[in-house]
């Protein structure tokens, strides 16, 4: 018995016609195989120069391999004229020929079927007269494509033999019967989908620069604890702003060089955008040193000069802005102090979650102290993941209009050299997806003394973009690549649409483990996949989960 599309009979008033097509339609049903589909009632569409037209076919006869039969039924009264037959439809002057309409459905089928990389499929047509003997043959219309009422019987041997033996290519048949059951391919627009994301989760984070600068405060200092995605940055460039539209002196100083160089596209002119780092090298330099970077203990002398030296700094700034300063040592942080007027504002905005380095905490007396565990960049699925592991102290909130996917996790065995092959095949998923090179950041769970993939030239089929140094004057320089390459530790304060954490790998895992994946996770604005060593993975998984 031959499978009927839809199922549901004919709803509504019925007239003669109607019904002699439902005979049709059963006799078809009972006498063609199971590998036979029989449409009915196929409503149709087409645009001739300009215009758009309607019409409906009665049945379509699709065959085991793919090809299609047109089955037009014309029951009732039908008009003998001179040239054609015709049906009247409405009324005078509505007679229609038969023989053109027929032809008319079959080219625009045709041309359809091409313009849907159909075009290999054969397409023949069958006219059915319920009520009517054919007494002769015509030109218009061929002697063997008519069934006539003594021939309906015949019916289901004519459609199989009219069929042609050759077949299509194995997946013209799904492909054909999608087209008649007007099955819609539709895959979400990745750079849509990313836009709206970035859009949405940027209008929702900006509550805390929204309602954190209409806190008042006699002592000025205030501690913000706010968790990855929950809007830092939009808090500290609103603040920055507003410092420099009230003709104030401010500064923002962050730990990560990454972070500075991109708050410093995004703040005012106005604004010096540094790093702790950065601020101790120039002392070095007005003070006429040439730092020697090839000497592994550079940077703590310099750290040391730039403590000591700051009992004598001008307290020139109305507004000082410390971010990342779970990264930060205490020392570090009374020295930029001296910086401050005493009627000056201070904004310590930083994650205890995302702290990387062994560093000594330090309080403010008589601060206010603001707290937020809301993320809005991550996908809800990704902080879900992130909240079964125990990644972060305590829960985070998801707030993201994303839902996403939980991250993919892909693993490389105990006997293999490293996680390329893994990494390869993550790859190649997101591309199969719709993302592309400049979309996605590949994160190496470890610095670029031990990582592999921090190295390399190409990976997932693009050149990779890699951080090389910095000139002169402090610029940064990277490779000419599509692919964005970093390090976990570099790229801590920004976000990517996707984002793969790649050579994770531990021994045990620790409280900085924990942290690194959570750092990694928490890049991603709409996607986040893992590529993880066998035993890590074990580890992790039986951690909460």
């Amino acid at each position: 018995m031959a499978l009927i599309h839809p199922t549901t009979p004919l709803s509504g008033p019925l007239n003669s016609g109607d019904y002699r097509e439902r005979d049709v339609l059963r006799l078809l049903a009972d006498g063609l195989p199971d590998s036979f589909d029989v449409f009915h009632n196929l409503p149709w569409s087409s645009i001739h120069q300009g215009t758009q037209h309607f019409g409906e076919l009665d049945l379509v006869v699709i065959s085991p391999v793919g090809h299609v039969m047109l089955i037009e039924v014309k029951a009732g009264s039908i008009n003998e004229g001179t040239s054609a037959l015709t049906k009247t439809y409405g009324g005078i002057g509505s007679d229609k020929d038969i023989g053109h309409q027929v032809r008319r459905q079959h080219s625009t089928l045709m041309q359809r079927m091409k313009d849907g990389d159909l075009p290999n499929v054969n397409i023949d047509t069958l006219l059915v007269l319920p009520d009517h003997a054919v007494l002769s043959a015509v030109l218009a219309y061929p002697r063997e494509r008519i069934v006539d009422a003594a021939e309906l019987d015949t019916l289901c041997q004519r459609v199989m033999r009219a069929f042609p033996s050759n077949a299509p290519a194995c997946d013209v048949r799904t492909r054909v019967f999608d087209f008649f059951a007007n099955r819609f391919q539709v895959v979400t627009d990745v750079a849509s989908s990313i836009s709206q994301v970035q859009q949405l989760s940027t209008t929702l984070a900006s509550g805390l620069a929204t309602w954190v600068p209409k806190i008042s405060h006699t002592g000025n200092l205030f501690v913000v604890q706010a968790t990855a995605g929950s809007g830092k940055t939009q808090l500290a460039l609103k603040l920055l702003q507003d410092a420099v539209k009230a003709k104030q002196r401010c500064c923002y100083v962050c730990y990560n060089r990454p972070l500075a160089d991109h708050l410093a596209k995004l703040a005012p002119a106005a604004v010096d955008v540094t790093t702790f780092h950065q601020l101790c090298r120039d002392l070095a330099e007005r003070q006429g040193e040439k730092p020697d970077f090839a000497d592994p203990s550079v940077f703590s002398k310099m750290v040391s000069d730039y403590v000591e030296a700051s009992e004598s700094f001008s307290k020139s700034l109305d507004l000082l802005i410390i971010d990342e300063s779970q990264d930060f040592e205490p020392t570090w942080a009374q020295a930029l102090l001296e910086r401050l007027k005493d009627t000056g504002r201070l904004y310590v905005m930083g994650d205890t979650g995302q702290q990387l380095y062994e560093r000594d905490m330090f309080d403010l007396t008589d601060a206010v102290h603001i707290k937020c565990m809301d993320n809005f960049r991550s996908p809800t699925k990704v902080v879900q993941m992130i909240n079964a592991l125990g990644l972060s102290e305590e829960p985070v909130v998801a707030r993201s209009v994303h839902t996403g996917e939980t991250p993919h996790i892909y693993t490389w065995a105990p006997g293999q050299v490293n996680s390329l092959t893994a990494l390869d095949k993550c790859l190649k998923k997101i591309w199969q997806d719709g993302y592309k090179p400049e979309q996605v950041a590949v994160i190496s769970y470890h610095g670029a003394k031990t990582s592999e993939v921090l190295g390399l030239e190409q990976l997932g089929g693009f050149k990779t973009k890699r951080f090389s140094k910095y000139d002169e004057v402090g610029n940064a320089l990277w490779t000419d690549g599509d692919l964005l390459v970093e390090s976990v530790y570099r790229y801590k304060g920004q976000s990517m649409p996707v984002v793969v954490l790649c050579e994770v790998d531990f021994e045990e895992l620790t409280e900085k483990d924990k942290r690194k994946l959570f750092v990694g996770l928490t890049r991603g604005q709409v996607r986040a996949d893992i590529v993880i060593s066998e035993e890590s993975a074990i580890q992790l998984m039986h951690t909460k989960l």
